[in-house]
């Protein structure tokens, strides 16, 4: 028989920081209410949500660099369909 598995099954990661790090983040932990693997956790879901913008950006922006001449074009071409 198959095990029926959560849908937001969690998984251990285990890493190192440097002490500043780790007083920082006890003083915040304490402030907050909030446990450190709860902080973690949202750093890392901030990181990876800056590095998935950044990327999106950057295909974006190769996107209109290699279609510029094509915009030119088409701006020309319209420049004067409501000038009659």
């Amino acid at each position: 028989m198959q095990s029926i598995q959560p849908k937001n099954k969690k998984e251990r990661l285990s890493f190192f920081v440097n002490q500043d790090i780790s007083e920082k983040v006890n003083i915040i932990s304490k402030q907050t209410k909030l446990t450190v693997s709860e902080i973690a956790r949202k750093a890392l879901q901030n990181y990876i949500e800056k590095i998935e913008k950044d990327e999106i950006e950057k295909a974006l922006e190769e996107g209109y660099k290699v279609n510029y001449k094509y915009y030119l074009k088409t701006q020309e071409e319209w420049k004067h369909a409501d000038k009659e």
